[in-house]
């Protein structure tokens, strides 16, 4: 395996494991904001995640605990 392909690898690892790890809603969200065409500026990061969490607190769904 090539140095390229070795990295090519290794990124392809990383985008898979953020995304079941769900590391990568920021940018999945950011990602939307920009192609719906929102008018308002998007949250901080910081701001995202405090959100995601308090939807997560207020509506549990399917967790275990």
């Amino acid at each position: 395996m090539s140095g390229a392909a070795l990295v090519a690898a290794l990124r392809e690892v990383r985008r898979l494991a953020r995304g079941v790890l769900g590391s990568d809603a920021y940018d999945l969200y950011l990602h939307h904001h920009r192609i719906t065409g929102c008018t308002h500026p998007p949250l901080t990061e910081r701001e995202f995640w405090r959100a995601k969490y308090a939807e997560q607190d207020a509506n549990p769904g399917a967790r275990c605990c």
